[in-house]
């Protein structure tokens, strides 16, 4: 390009543009290789610390050669200028004397002074010299930013709470209709505010408002984009090592993927934040796989510090040679795939279900919730049985519907489920008509159908049955025990010893029960006769016969030994053995890393973390040191009690020296960084239906990303101010008028 075309281009630049070439210009990494070219007599190349001794000095990647900043966007008379200002300088054997020379000349000292007093006008918009001069201006510039900070607390009011902001009649003041949220709040807020009143009703631009979409956009962005999101990922990037967490939802036929990182930050504190929800046109391994790429190659986040990925188990996911985690490792090899937790514990349970009585029992059981559920008067006489024949009526449904997804919360419903079997049989045997039935209120006591009434007894005479009652306690009593360790597995802070630790703790409970399986089976056998007493039912067995394929056919001397042998044993037997398939991958990860807690240490004679030293030995400051400093470390704890000898990864971590333990300490980091649970991404996708509603369907990805960031992150600090001077950068050019919100 010509000296004039350069000068031309650089005159069509917007002050933001200008301003964002002068203090965010690309520099090279301390670990950038410059190109090697043959000059004067040998090999030489641009060299790092000229940077920090030439402040105004810029390196061109794509050239090989260095500008001068200031001159090349403020300098006069462009046609008698050239090396430095119009063509790049790359003589790197003339480097001392050509830009030192440079350094010396009036006209660079003068683009300097320019370029220093552009940017301080831009940053600090109520010091620039105009302003300072003309108090009416800077009057105007603080009216102004005082309107703008309320009108950017209510968008920011909006996405916090996860309400719409558009309306119908939002574009005139007087126009008649719902103006929606976000125009009402500001007319609310007005009433106590007379600056932003007066600016509503009578604007000193009718086309400034600063009220439209595209200004609602601009905030919306700016706050869950540039200031929460950023504040995010410069901890994740302080944080070195990072876990990328992801999950696919379905949003109004729209695949959107909810991205989650997992890192200790500062306070070694251990974090799982969402990030962003990126759009996918297919769920294939490589179509997400190259989504989640993208996404860390454009925020800035390193490959080489992905140190762990944690998806569900579907085969697009979890494939070693097709899968996201297969890809995503081609080219980050250090980023260790984790089926998550929460996944695999609801598999195990789904997986133990098969057996074809407690699949009958389950089948029905969701029947009879479906069937009061359903139907607002059937709900109406159970609620009215309960409270009549109840002591403890604090819940406020006496049947909850059994969740697919979540032990946690299906728990609850076999719990509800138990306690209010007898009033569920009471209000069958109304609607039936019972002879025999319970008191209730005139306006359940007649008019129920033949249809229902047939369906409730066809529903009681299922439900009523001892096997029915048997096999539901089994059940419910037998798999209690994994509805605390769903709840801990779900925790963001969890790291993957403690996870371990926890599943291994059930599993070594169901393999004591297993040994001595007859006392245990027999409290909960004299509980379902107790129960089924209640409803008069008897105890029975099914009949067996001389061939069976469908059903367990042992034989046995009575009720209590035949569901022994044909249901308990079994039950458990399932049980214990889903757990080791499900969490084999688990456990495996977690012996490499046992050694690096310290209660583990001091009870063991020899500790190996051969493995995990070899994976992450580059990020080892001393690694041949490292078996030194193992043995100091177990020598300090051993000095300790047993009680004060940190028993996770976490708090290892947080109780290690770093200065004393540095390859230690590293360790323990990626240990607590590796991926437990993706359920922060499922917590995610529950606020993407709270926030991507039916009338809420069209947003643009943009504006639904920074409301979901603005949305999650409830607690997140928002400086008003600092919004208020991001949205004066970005529309820079506004800074040169005599108001901010003037054009």
């Amino acid at each position: 390009m010509s000296a004039q075309d350069i000068d031309a281009a650089v005159k069509q630049l917007s002050d933001g543009k200008r301003y964002s070439l002068l203090r965010q210009h690309m520099k090279p990494s301390k670990d950038f290789i410059f190109p090697v070219t043959y000059d004067g007599g040998c090999n030489r190349s641009f060299k790092q610390e000229w940077l920090s001794e030439y402040d105004w000095l810029a390196y061109s990647e794509h050239l090989d050669g260095a500008f001068c900043l200031p001159c090349a966007l403020f300098t006069d008379e462009r046609q008698t200028r050239g090396v430095l200002v119009n063509a790049p300088f790359t003589k790197w054997s003339k480097k001392s004397e050509k830009i030192n020379k440079h350094a010396s000349l009036s006209y660079h000292r003068d683009a300097v002074e320019l370029a220093a007093n552009f940017a301080a006008n831009v940053e600090h918009p109520d010091t620039a010299i105009n302003v300072k001069l003309d108090s009416r201006v800077r009057q105007n510039v603080m009216r102004n930013r005082s309107i703008l900070t309320a009108i950017a607390q209510s968008v920011l009011f909006c996405g916090r709470q996860c309400i719409g902001l558009r309306g119908d009649g939002e574009s005139s003041q007087t126009a008649s209709g719902n103006p929606g949220n976000f125009m009402a709040l500001l007319k609310v807020v007005s009433e106590h505010n007379p600056l932003l009143k007066e600016h509503l009703l009578n604007p000193l631009l009718k086309n400034c408002s600063y009220t439209s979409p595209q200004i609602q956009n601009d905030l919306i962005e700016i706050i869950g984009k540039d200031i929460i999101q950023a504040k995010i990922l410069e901890e994740v990037k302080e944080a070195q090592y990072y876990t990328v967490l992801a999950d696919e939802v379905t949003s109004h036929n729209t695949e959107e993927l909810a991205i989650c990182l997992r890192f200790v930050d500062k306070q070694k504190n251990i974090r799982e934040e969402f990030v962003e929800f990126l759009k996918v046109q297919r769920i294939t391994g490589l179509h997400i796989a190259d989504t989640i790429k993208e996404f860390l190659c454009k925020t800035g986040l390193s490959l080489s510090k992905l140190v762990g990925q944690g998806y569900d188990g579907a085969p697009n996911m979890s494939s070693e040679k097709v899968g996201v985690q297969a890809r995503i490792r081609a080219d980050a090899p250090l980023a260790i795939y984790a089926h998550c937790s929460g996944h695999a514990l609801n598999l195990v349970i789904t997986h133990s279900c098969k057996l074809p009585n407690v699949r009958n029992t389950l089948d029905k059981m969701k029947s009879v919730c479906l069937f009061f559920q359903l139907s607002p008067k059937r709900n109406g006489l159970l609620v009215d049985i309960c409270s009549r024949y109840t002591v403890e009526t604090s819940r406020r449904k006496p049947l909850i519907d059994l969740c697919k997804t979540r032990w946690a919360a299906r728990h609850d419903g076999y719990t509800h489920f138990y306690q209010a079997f007898v009033y569920i049989v009471y209000a069958f045997e109304v609607m039936t008509g019972a002879p025999d039935a319970v008191a209730c209120d005139e306006a359940f006591s007649n008019w129920w159908d033949t249809k229902t009434a047939g369906e409730a007894a066809s529903l009681m005479h299922s439900i009523t049955s001892f096997d029915f009652i048997v096999t539901f306690l089994v059940v419910y009593q037998m798999l209690s025990h994994l509805s605390g360790i769903t709840i801990q597995l779900q925790k963001s802070t969890i790291d993957i010893l403690e996870a371990y630790a926890n599943v291994h703790e059930v599993v070594t409970l169901y393999k004591s029960q297993r040994q001595d399986m007859a006392p245990v089976f027999g409290n909960i056998y004299n509980q379902a006769v107790r129960l089924a007493g209640k409803v008069g039912v008897e105890p029975s067995m099914p009949r067996s016969t001389g061939r069976q394929k469908h059903r367990s056919n042992v034989s046995a001397q009575s009720p209590e030994e035949w569901y022994l042998i044909n249901l308990a044993i079994p039950f458990t037997d399932y049980i214990i053995s889903e757990l080791g398939e499900q969490f084999s991958q688990l456990s495996h990860r977690s012996a490499g890393l046992l050694g690096l807690v310290p209660s583990v240490i001091c009870e063991k004679t020899t500790v190996d973390i051969t493995a995990a030293a070899e994976m992450y030995n580059r990020f080892l400051p001393s690694p041949e040191l490292l078996n030194q400093e193992l043995a100091r470390y177990k020598s300090h704890y051993l000095q300790k009690a047993t009680e004060q000898r940190p028993d996770s990864c976490a708090s290892a971590m947080k109780d290690i020296n770093e200065t004393l333990y540095s390859n230690l300490s590293v360790l323990l980091r990626i240990a607590s960084t590796l991926p437990v649970t993706s359920c922060e991404c499922e917590r995610s996708a529950s606020a993407l239906r709270r926030l991507h509603t039916w009338s809420r369907s069209s947003m643009t990805q943009e504006r639904l990303s920074a409301l979901a960031l603005t949305h999650i992150h409830y607690d997140v600090v928002v400086d008003l101010e600092e919004v208020a001077d991001r949205f004066a950068k970005k529309h820079s050019r506004k800074m040169e008028l005599d108001s901010l919100l003037l054009a």
